[in-house]
């Protein structure tokens, strides 16, 4: 339909008016399923927004939480790693101070 032949078309005789209404409905129904179309699309747009927003803040809150659990690892092997070094110089201290009580003992003996 085609809504520049409204525009050259006389209304002088009722049948002239008739078709002129009948043009200008056409043209809106054309609108109206332009504009409906064009409002789907706005709809779809808004939803893949709004699921691609949720899978982004979803994303951060895992890195957040992979971080967080990767952090409180390397802490507690650093933490064992601590207390396995003191246990083993405690161990070494002890053994050093028998080893020189022993050889006190000969060495006082003789």
């Amino acid at each position: 339909i085609n809504i520049a032949r409204l525009a050259d078309m006389t209304v002088l005789t009722q049948e002239q008016a008739q078709k002129a209404i009948e043009i200008a409905d056409a043209a809106l129904k054309d609108l109206d399923r332009v504009r409906s179309g064009l409002g789907s699309v706005q709809n779809q747009l808004t939803s893949t927004i709004a699921g691609i927003t949720a899978t982004q803040l979803n994303l951060y809150s895992s890195e957040s939480s992979i971080r967080d659990v990767d952090f409180s690892e390397e802490m507690y092997n650093l933490s064992k790693i601590k207390i396995l070094q003191e246990t083993g110089s405690f161990a070494l201290n002890r053994a050093s101070t028998r080893a020189e009580n022993l050889l006190r003992l000969f060495t006082d003996q003789g």
